[in-house]
């Protein structure tokens, strides 16, 4: 070797480098953000559409679902879901209780937030920027835990 030949790159050979490594993170990133939220709005749906379906069951059994939606609270959002949870021991109807009992969410109002609204009919998803209370969505599993207790005496709404 010379003494005149370097070792190693050049200047702009490293900024080249560094542009399109940039540039391909740049892609990376925005693709990550949009796959995060199509994530989410899945959960979401999922979970509205879980709560839809034991509706439906209970519905078949009990015919009626008599909680009206009521805005900016979220007291039938979980009147209903806890008709939905609630087994009678003494006298189970058929294929109760029609949701999990360990789902124990949390009410939510923030615009921040994926939430599930009752809307007197069916749930339904609200997303983050949509305005109302509902059933806050959660992606890290945080509202599965122990088994709802009812209180001595509980009937369904």
């Amino acid at each position: 070797m010379t003494p005149t030949q370097s070792r190693g790159f050049s200047l702009v050979e490293l900024v080249i480098t560094i542009a399109i490594i940039g540039f391909l993170a740049t892609i990376g990133i925005v693709s990550l953000r949009k796959i995060l939220t199509g994530t989410r709005d899945s959960v979401s749906w999922d979970r509205a559409e879980i709560l839809n379906l034991s509706l439906k069951k209970y519905s078949q059994i009990v015919h009626d679902m008599p909680t009206a939606a009521v805005a900016n609270d979220t007291t039938d959002e979980f009147l209903v879901l806890r008709s939905l949870q609630w087994r009678n021991s003494a006298d189970p109807a058929p294929g109760s209780p029609y949701h999990r009992q360990d789902y124990n969410p949390v009410g939510s109002a923030s615009v921040d937030d994926y939430r599930i609204r009752w809307n007197g009919f069916v749930f339904e998803v609200l997303k983050p920027g949509d305005v109302g209370s509902g059933i806050k969505i959660v992606e890290d599993g945080s509202d599965i835990t122990t088994p709802y207790a009812f209180p001595p005496g509980y009937t369904p709404q």
